[in-house]
């Protein structure tokens, strides 16, 4: 793997010698991006835990200790990011091009500090309309209001943050405000997949053989010195954890039982003169791969012969405030959410594949200053703050059901130099 990730590295640098092709143009950009992070407490997370979901669970030992109240001390750079965007000859009246970026976080754990492709996509434009073909960002992640925080999470679970490869259509009424914009978009997982009986795959979607599908609808206007834009969302997705079921003597019998998740959206950004302000609400069902709470029960049933399937979700809301000109850039980013199957009952027996499941509500406050002597160069720093509190099992009969038990919580500094080219 790393010869591969050294192989594609040279190649993607060396593209702007090497590779030009007459009416194609190439544009090279990115940034390297150390940061330093302290965290009060263990946290679940990813990526050697600059990935941040939530503070971890109480662990008490036999005399009564948090085996998970110790603080953590970590520095990485592979956030650093290399990418090309190609503008190609048109074809007739359609605008061509194509973008390619990476970054180091690697596509999984054991991937870490390796070259993993985040964005490789076509794009069509002609008049008003826009196609895209790739991967690129998820509908869900609106990446016009993305959070301006320097970590990782961009915001998770409060806001979603995932890649899908997917084919995306959208129309604008105007190049200018106001305009009403439609998207449409066929998606299809990789990186960020479903959790299920066999682990994370793509096999659970892909064997209902039917893309996750999003349509969106945008509004924007001006007026003195603003540009506001707001807009609205449906997701959905269906899923098929099993292909077959095996019985008490290893017997083994097709299974085609699907379940559907949806999930629905509102957002907006607003910009007067050199502020900010992005906001977001979402509820939905199983939620995991969008970095979010959510899942889904599996529980075998009456027959023995197949399993049945609830989805559990998530509300949540975010709002991102902060000044995007000038050398002193302050911020702040409000994040909460809440697990909507929590305090229900549920068959004891049942498997649970998703996030969050055990904890009611997760929060955070995240204060931000970045320092831009130059557009090139900032220095940031970050005090943020999660909580989250998890519940308690009770059991009633072969049922059971969490109850508000415990919150626990985290303060995260992160101090971050960013040059950009």
């Amino acid at each position: 793997m790393k010869r591969i990730s050294i192989f594609l590295l040279v190649l993607f640098c060396g593209m702007g010698l090497f590779a030009q092709r007459e009416g194609f143009q190439y544009h090279f950009s990115g940034f390297v991006d150390p940061q330093l992070f302290f965290d009060t407490r263990q946290v679940v997370g990813a990526r050697e835990g600059e990935l941040l979901f939530y503070p971890a669970p109480k662990d008490l030992d036999a005399e009564g200790n948090d085996l998970n109240a110790v603080p953590n001390l970590n520095m990485l750079a592979i956030t650093t990011r290399l990418g090309m965007k190609v503008d190609a000859p048109e074809i007739g009246k359609w605008k061509t091009g194509a973008y390619v970026e990476g970054d180091f976080t690697g596509s999984n754990e054991s991937g870490i500090n390796m070259l993993r492709l985040r964005h490789a996509y076509l794009s069509f434009r002609r008049d008003r309309s826009t196609v895209l073909l790739g991967q690129f960002w998820h509908p869900m992640v609106v990446h016009e209001l993305m959070p301006g925080t320097r970590p990782l999470n961009m915001g998770m679970p409060f806001h979603p943050y995932s890649r899908y490869v997917q084919a995306r259509y959208s129309y604008r009424t105007c190049e200018y405000y106001p305009f009403l914009r439609v998207d449409a978009t066929a998606a299809f997982q990789l990186d960020n997949s479903s959790s299920g009986p066999s682990g994370k795959s793509t096999e659970y979607l892909r064997n209902t053989a039917l893309p996750e599908g999003n349509v969106q609808l945008w509004y924007g206007w001006n007026g003195d010195y603003t540009f506001n834009t707001v807009g609205c969302m449906m997701n959905a997705e269906v899923l098929q954890p099993r292909r077959f079921v095996t019985d008490m003597e290893g017997l083994q019998h097709k299974s085609e039982t699907v379940f559907p998740s949806f999930a629905f959206s509102l957002f907006g950004w607003h910009i007067y003169r050199s502020w900010r302000l992005c906001y977001q609400g979402i509820v939905g069902d199983n939620l995991f791969e969008q970095g979010m709470l959510g899942g889904y029960l599996e529980t075998l049933s009456s027959s023995g012969l197949g399993y049945d399937y609830e989805p559990f979700g998530c509300a949540a809301v975010w709002t991102d405030f902060r000044r995007i000109t000038g050398k002193w850039r302050p911020g702040l980013f409000v994040g909460y959410t809440k697990n909507l199957f929590f305090g229900r009952s549920f068959n004891e027996d049942a498997a649970v594949y998703g996030r969050g499941f055990d904890i009611d509500n997760v929060w955070r406050v995240q204060p931000q200053v970045a320092f831009c002597p130059f557009e090139h160069l900032h220095f940031c720093a970050e005090i943020e703050y999660t909580s989250a509190t998890y519940g308690e099992k009770l059991m009633e009969g072969s049922a059971a059901r969490y109850r508000a038990a415990y919150a626990v919580g985290n303060t995260r500094l992160v101090l971050a130099a960013v040059c950009y080219f």
